[in-house]
């Protein structure tokens, strides 16, 4: 039994006849009429009935029709499968990364590599940048994408692209309403900052006073800035859609602030599948500047 033999089954069997098959096919009737019977004689069965012009499956051939389509789908995941091994694909891409970047790019992402690598696993862990190389070097992840300050980086880590940071505020928060703000003002309110885990404690990344709220997540942050929670220093590409929509403020200022990065940090031994992933990050933050 040949998996071309049982194509040939289950295309006559769609089709309602040879004929029929072999126009939509572009194959010779008389092609699909040996494949079809150097089957059935292979299994030694008749798979249909056969009256002049006329087929219909048989009782045995009705109840084989769906392992024939099974058959064939692990045949073409097998031939994928070596397809991609032969062509340098991981079979498995293990991701950490912040949400520096908004979640409708990371979903797209996502979806269009599983639709260009449909055998590669994917598992995506969210976690502070800080927190990134470790799980690197400990083999948990072969890749990770985060945002950096110019003095937070890395030895480890590698430039994509800087990040443009926005200081913001609810509309209705009083630092809003003025028309540029200082380190003072600043330090009156509550800032709403990212905090990560360091020799295990949780340490804040405030800026300028101990009044702070510490989030892991940015979009947690950007979320608790809009409910007027406080203030927050946020990468602009997360907060474009709330400032356009108005449910966020940029703060006038002209306060000296570091500069940010969006790095990655990666295993030895990078592959196509984290090849393309970094293409398309890369592509998207050359699309913010």
């Amino acid at each position: 039994m040949r998996a071309e033999q049982v194509q040939a089954f289950i295309d006559v069997t769609e089709h309602g006849s040879f004929a029929a098959a072999a126009r939509h096919t572009g194959l010779k009737r008389s092609t699909l009429s040996a494949a079809v019977n150097a089957l059935e004689d292979s299994l030694g069965v008749a798979l249909f009935e056969r009256s002049g012009n006329s087929l219909t499956l048989t009782a045995v051939g009705d109840s084989v029709l769906p392992d024939c389509y099974r058959l064939l789908t692990s045949a073409s995941r097998i031939k994928k499968h070596c397809h991609q091994h032969l062509q340098g694909v991981e079979s498995q891409l293990c991701i950490a990364r912040d949400d520096a970047l908004p979640e409708v790019f990371w979903r797209q992402v996502m979806h269009d590599l599983k639709q260009q690598f449909p055998l590669t696993a994917i598992s995506v862990y969210l976690v502070p940048p800080q927190e990134h190389n470790q799980f690197v070097q400990r083999q948990t992840v072969d890749i990770a994408f985060g945002l950096y300050t110019a003095e937070g980086i890395d030895t480890n880590a590698a430039n994509l692209a800087p990040v443009s940071m926005r200081l913001v505020a609810a509309p209705h928060h009083p630092l809003s309403r003025l028309p540029s703000v200082n380190r003072d003002d600043l330090a009156q309110y509550t800032q709403v900052c990212l905090t990560h885990v360091q020799d295990d404690k949780l340490i804040s990344e405030a800026l300028f006073s101990g009044n702070y709220l510490g989030l892991t997540m940015f979009e947690v942050i950007r979320d608790a800035v809009i409910n007027a929670t406080g203030w927050a220093l946020l990468p602009y590409p997360l907060v474009k859609g709330a400032l356009d929509a108005g449910t966020l403020c940029t703060l006038t200022h002209d306060l000296a602030l570091d500069s940010h990065y969006y790095r990655y940090v990666e295993s030895d031994n990078r592959g196509v599948v984290a090849t393309a992933l970094l293409n398309k990050v890369a592509h998207f933050l050359a699309s913010q500047n």
